[in-house]
């Protein structure tokens, strides 16, 4: 039986071993939380923009096509080649462009379709349409080839808004493309490289 010495022994004895044990242990150091990678910068998209318009009768060269815009005029009617009145429908005006191009190659070469034409306001994008007005040739109805040193004229007509003036109008033409893209991104549209030349309408 033990006596009350050795009880009193007894746990001091465990308490001493505790403290040894826990003196030996190493101590954590406190963690430091990693702070995630940021994500990588997202390259800049390179955006084009359009470019400055020369003014009418100016002259620009494009693989031996000289070009130049001549002149623009809006009318409300006009006579027709037939010599009858051609009234436009309710809120459409006409917009005229005179072209004068000339071949400086060496060789014949095919003349730019009128798809390859547009007037623009602001944003809006128009193609050209037959005109048939008296005294006028028309675009459209010249031949596909433009011989070597031969110069031809005609007009481009455009169904235009009512309330539109000259001064709001550019002139384009896209030698290798059809549609112009406002604000491009050269990864996002296969035409962002080709040529664009344009010409303020008004003066």
């Amino acid at each position: 039986m033990m006596n009350m010495k050795n009880i009193i022994k007894f746990p001091l004895s465990i308490l001493f071993g505790l403290q040894i044990l826990t003196a030996c242990t190493p101590i954590s150091a406190p963690v430091d939380s990693t702070p995630a990678p940021s994500a990588p910068p997202q390259a800049a998209v390179e955006t084009k923009t359009l470019p400055t318009p020369i003014s009418p009768n100016q002259m620009i060269i494009y693989d031996n096509l000289q070009v130049t815009m001549n002149l623009a005029e809006i009318t409300e009617n006009y006579i027709t080649e037939y010599g009858s009145s051609r009234e436009p429908t309710a809120g459409i005006k006409f917009l005229w462009i005179h072209l004068i191009l000339k071949n400086i190659g060496q060789k014949e070469q095919n003349l730019p379709t009128e798809e390859h034409f547009s007037a623009l306001f602001g944003t809006t994008e128009f193609k050209p349409t037959y005109g048939h007005r008296k005294d006028h040739i028309d675009y459209i109805t010249l031949k596909t080839v433009i011989d070597q040193d031969e110069e031809v004229d005609a007009w481009l007509r455009f169904d235009i808004p009512a309330d539109a003036k000259l001064k709001d109008f550019t002139f384009a033409f896209l030698p290798d493309s059809t549609q112009v893209s406002f604000g491009f991104s050269s990864n996002d549209y296969f035409w962002a490289d080709h040529p664009i030349y344009l010409w303020n309408c008004a003066p």
